[in-house]
């Protein structure tokens, strides 16, 4: 059992689009919302055999129900002031803080529940098979807004879904230090938070192909995996762009849109050793190209074919850490450690028939860093101090698509 909680209170200026002279009418925007999400699941694992083939039994249910708490405000004024980017004494600024009226408070609960089993069957000491199934069941209870003003409060629609979600796999390891494994999953994949109008999202349905290697060597001092998948999303929900109104920027990640199907091609290298007692070594490298392959064709969709915002095509990491066996510093653990991501584009994705005649994604380099750590372990107690960017290298972190750091 688990429970998590997320809240989100934002009150400040955003949106900087800026006149050609460098002056802004500066916008304002509050954000108050909730999230609550409880789970809970049971399974059972049994081995058995029928005749001279072994059967490893997975068998299990679970639950988990979405809270979600939203308040929409009116705030007096609406722009906060105006200043200029170019020349900051041409205005002066406001220092106060502004009063925010709640209007709303939509509260949106989703159920979910499911349960599954699956075998993996030995056929012999080479080739094994996995077969499974699950079943999933999504209750959107219906919305309840409260008109906080006018004291009066509005009911949507609820509604369920279900659906069965099959799961295959194959393994075949022709020696002792090599296998190799496809796979096929398809899940049912609950969406949090709710779209712009306050509505339960409903679920997306997720296809995902592997194929892989696994090899060990060296009597298991390094290993090396290689995998190549393909995931589909019949239904991605992101972050809407845009509230109800669809012209006012939406800076709620709450707040979501189903944006249609998209697939992931990709490839992922992982390799670990050990060469001598002490020191780990690790590395990897990721390749991603994700793109919208299904939308409507229909003014305000996202184009088919356009690569996804935020999603680097490259990433790699690595890290080599040694940790002393004898001595006065037995424990003593040293490393380093890189990141690299790559190119990536920020900003919006373009839509069809969009208003804006320029294109709304912008690139951004990719960079490297590196941290060093430091540590100590002693009976059953670590410690661990890192240092991140040691060589200080310059990047950006782009999120919720209107926000770079």
């Amino acid at each position: 059992f688990s429970y998590q909680n997320y809240q989100r209170d934002y009150y400040g200026v955003e949106r900087i689009q800026a006149k050609a002279n460098g002056d802004w009418a500066r916008p304002l925007g509050k954000i108050k919302s909730r999230e609550d999400y409880l789970i809970a699941n049971i399974d059972i694992t049994g081995k058995f055999n029928s005749g001279k083939i072994g059967h490893t039994l997975l068998a299990g249910i679970d639950a988990d129900r979405y809270y979600t708490t939203a308040f929409t405000y009116d705030i007096a004024g609406k722009i906060y002031d105006t200043l200029n980017l170019l020349n900051p004494s041409k205005f002066v600024q406001r220092t106060d803080i502004p009063v925010a009226t709640a209007l709303t408070r939509t509260a949106t609960p989703v159920n979910r529940m499911g349960a599954y089993v699956q075998d993996l069957i030995s056929l012999s000491d080479k080739l094994k098979v996995l077969a499974g199934v699950r079943w999933s069941m999504q209750q959107s209870e219906a919305v309840q807004t409260n008109y906080l003003v006018k004291d009066s409060i509005g009911k949507g629609k609820s509604s369920e879904m279900n659906a069965f979600s099959p799961r295959f796999g194959l393994v075949y390891r022709p020696w002792h230090n090599l296998s190799a494994f496809a796979s096929y999953s398809n899940s049912f994949a609950v969406n949090s938070g709710t779209d712009v109008s306050g509505n339960a999202l409903p679920a997306s349905i997720i296809d995902q192909y592997e194929l892989g290697i696994k090899n060990e060597l060296f009597q298991g001092k390094l290993s090396v995996n290689l995998t190549l998948y393909k995931i589909i999303n019949n239904n991605l929900a992101q972050t809407a762009p845009f509230l109800a109104d669809g012209s006012t920027p939406n800076n709620n990640t709450a707040l979501k849109e189903l944006a249609g199907q998209t697939t992931s091609n990709g490839v992922e290298l992982d390799i670990a050793a050990q060469p001598v007692k002490g020191l780990n070594l690790l590395a990897g490298f990721s390749h991603n190209d994700m793109r919208y392959t299904k939308t409507k064709q229909a003014k305000g969709n996202y184009i088919e074919g356009d690569r996804l915002v935020n999603t680097p095509a490259n990433t790699a990491n690595s890290s080599a850490f040694y940790t002393f066996q004898n001595g006065p510093i037995k424990g003593l653990k040293l490393g380093l450690s890189a990141l690299y991501i790559g190119e990536r584009i920020g900003g919006w994705n373009n839509t069809q028939g969009q208003a804006q005649l320029y294109n709304r994604m912008i690139p951004i380099d990719g960079y490297s860093s590196f941290d060093f750590s430091a540590g100590f372990t002693y009976k059953k107690m670590s410690l661990l101090l890192k240092v991140a960017n040691i060589f200080n290298e310059y990047n950006y972190y782009v999120h919720e698509n209107y926000s770079v750091n």
